[in-house]
């Protein structure tokens, strides 16, 4: 007799049945429309592996768990959006929050694996392979913040970035500045790319070239010294082809773009502009206060805490959702009129 394999997971099951993982989640779960064909190679691809489901059990404990996934907890960003899941899950009846932060992802796995959670919210991070598969398994709803993910279960909450972008740009343009520079974030996420690509649209509806040298990126978990240090390689630049502005992936960068320039004896924002992301509380106090696209990260996080909730008690939200909020542009007097020519 063949023996089976140990500690089979979902994605073997999958393979075995020449199926989705989503259609082996169905057909263990029976929660979709599965042909009667496809669902017996599941079943029999289950019996040869010997496979177990680590889904919940449907006689969940009195208190129900939720669970929320930061990889960043320096930037004040997060802060607000663990604040507004703590405040909705406050106002609901036996239920607890419990967040981990950290950027060992196997490590999480085995956390959350330990816990009998109802569901997860994800904030600060991609939302990784082994997460999406183990939520799989687990047949638990997944609330994603700042991404898209288009799979059965899973819903998403994001800003249109690509427009926030343009319309952050376009700001700069109006005040003149055609030498604009962008501080990027290292990776290409799809975050990255969207902000980027609504900071080259609007330089391209208005006949301005991207010139590369404007352009840097860095690690996220620099900081302000990662703003610092890439304002730092744009204005030693030649005179002619400094920026005049700076826009960047976020607040903590903007801030340390406007240390640079003052290092660099410049003002802001009589000598360069600058502009950030995420409207942290912080920007409303730099010196001088902080231009930036706002995003509303307490509602956010209520807003991540309820949907989760629906997904949990109604089977029909399973099919999961995608919410696009608000993204205000902050005009503060961090950016002004450009006097170079």
């Amino acid at each position: 007799m063949e023996s089976k394999p140990p500690s089979s997971t979902i994605s073997d099951v999958a393979r075995m049945a020449g199926v989705s993982i989503a259609t082996v989640s169905r057909v263990i779960h029976n929660n979709g429309v599965v042909s009667e064909e496809t669902r017996l190679r599941v079943r029999e691809a289950v019996e040869h592996l010997g496979y177990q489901s680590r889904r919940t059990p449907k006689k969940l404990p009195a208190e129900k768990i939720v669970l929320l996934l930061s990889g960043d907890v320096v930037n004040p960003f997060f802060a607000e959006i663990i604040r507004g899941t703590q405040e909705e899950i406050d106002l609901q009846k036996n239920v607890l929050n419990i967040i981990q932060i950290s950027t060992d992802h196997k490590q999480l796995i085995r956390t959350i694996s330990r816990l009998p959670a109802s569901g997860v919210i994800l904030t600060g991070t991609y939302p990784f392979s082994e997460l999406l598969e183990w939520r799989e398994e687990a047949g638990i709803p997944l609330v994603v913040i700042n991404h898209r993910i288009n799979q059965p279960g899973v819903s998403c909450i994001a800003v249109d970035f690509r427009d926030a972008y343009i319309r952050a740009t376009r700001h700069l343009i109006d005040l003149g500045h055609t030498r604009i520079g962008y501080v990027d974030v290292n990776g290409g996420s799809e975050i990255c790319q969207a902000r980027l690509q609504g900071y080259l649209d609007a330089l391209d509806e208005s006949g301005i070239p991207f010139r590369q040298p404007l352009y840097t990126s860095l690690p996220a978990e620099t900081h302000v010294y990662g703003g610092f240090q890439a304002a730092g390689n744009l204005l030693t630049l030649p005179p002619d082809e400094q920026p005049t502005a700076v826009i960047t992936f976020n607040d903590l960068f903007a801030l340390g773009v406007m240390h640079a320039a003052r290092a660099h004896g410049l003002r802001v924002p009589e000598d360069v502009s600058v502009v950030g992301c995420d409207d942290i509380p912080m920007a409303t106090y730099a010196y001088p206060p902080l231009t930036t696209i706002g995003q509303p990260k307490y509602r956010i996080g209520k807003l991540a805490v309820s949907t989760l909730l629906q997904m949990c008690q109604d089977a029909s939200d399973q099919a999961g959702s995608y919410t696009l909020m608000e993204s205000p542009l902050i005009i503060r007097e961090s950016t002004g009129r450009c006097h170079q020519s």
